[in-house]
């Protein structure tokens, strides 16, 4: 396990820096999620496939560990409080340490809490815990929970971990056109770093993923639909990049411009159901049934081949804009905190 160390190390020094002249030295250099936003807003196109790729990935596992996203849900949450316990104590694990060990404290589950923050109903919450202990992935000593060694199987990230380095490599390489962010990190140098400061990273990841799956729970009624219309969007998005990178159709350059391409595009081809089944891991009945559902509420449309593609203009495409922008806020934020610490932080590589 790790000496103590300040998690918040980069962020100690700033105030400093604003009260005297004196401190302005490198080492107190943070970097500002607003710049970071607005390089990355202007070069969508340039990471967004590398972007698509790691949620898509991250979420079909999701679904696949237990066929119900709720579950996976309630299982990450509680894991990120670990992380956090750790965290609080100014430690950190390394990926290997964090999954080598045979029981890690959960503390207590506060129904309440956990219902609260993921927008699932408590006595669903209570069910579904109920399940974990059945399971043995969580179980009971005295007053004290535990997560038992079957986390290493259910929660190890392995792929997700390469695929998220892949994507800060990319974004690392448009932020590095700018004088103010410096070098770029190759992926093996991030996958480094994620492997020796692991609890840190993915505590921030699932700060980010959390409220992100939460978010689309509310707006689609369940995660299955979501991915359902994922699916559907990221079929779209291959067509639509391929025109893109052959020059076909014009090459959109910020967030706004496209989303809103994106949704106009017209793709030669659409998604059947068996295919999103596959690519989802979700059973074909269950996306027919979600398919109905998005029909019916004028979010996809389907031509005679029953393929399905999005509307161009869906129903609430209003709030469809303002949590797509309010997504890319977030995953800057993301961005900028992984890359301060590799920058500005006492974490380092060596």
């Amino acid at each position: 396990m790790s000496k103590s160390i300040d998690l918040k190390t980069v962020k100690i020094f700033e105030p400093l820096k604003k009260r005297s002249s004196s401190l302005d030295n490198k080492e107190f250099n943070t970097l500002n999620s607003e710049q970071v936003y607005d390089v990355l807003a202007h070069n969508s196109n340039d990471t967004v496939t590398f972007w698509f790729k790691l949620q898509q990935a991250w979420c079909n596992n999701a679904y696949n560990t237990f066929k119900d996203y709720d579950t996976y849900l309630i299982l990450v949450y509680l894991v990120n409080q670990v992380f956090q316990k750790y965290s609080d104590r100014f430690q950190f694990l390394s990926y290997n340490e964090f999954y080598e060990k045979n029981e890690l404290i959960i503390d207590k589950i506060n129904l309440i809490e956990i219902s609260k923050e993921l927008s699932i109903p408590k006595e669903t919450i209570r069910r579904k815990v109920n399940f974990l202990q059945d399971q043995n992935i969580i179980f009971r000593k005295g007053k004290t929970i535990f997560f038992s060694n079957h986390i290493n199987k259910l929660q190890r990230p392995a792929n997700s971990k390469k695929m998220m380095s892949n994507f800060l490599e990319k974004t690392g390489q448009v932020l590095a056109k700018e004088s103010w962010f410096g070098r770029s990190f190759s992926k093996e140098e991030i996958e480094s770093f994620i492997d020796k400061y692991f609890t840190i990273c993915w505590q921030h990841w699932f700060r980010l993923q959390i409220p992100f799956l939460v978010r689309h729970r509310v707006f689609f009624g369940d995660l299955e639909t979501w991915n359902v219309w994922g699916s559907i969007g990221i079929s779209q998005f291959t067509d639509y990049s391929k025109k893109v990178k052959n020059k076909i159709i014009e090459d959109p350059r910020t967030y706004a411009d496209l989303y809103l391409h994106l949704l106009r595009h017209e793709p030669k081809n659409g998604i059947n159901a068996s295919s999103i089944s596959e690519i989802s891991n979700i059973p074909r009945a269950t996306v027919i049934r979600k398919l109905k559902y998005l029909l019916k509420q004028k979010l996809v449309s389907k031509n005679k081949k029953l393929e399905y593609m999005l509307l161009p203009s869906p129903k609430n495409i209003k709030s469809f804009e303002q949590n797509y922008m309010h997504n890319q806020k977030h995953k800057a934020s993301f961005v900028t905190t992984i890359f301060d610490l590799m920058k500005n932080s006492s974490f380092k590589l060596d």
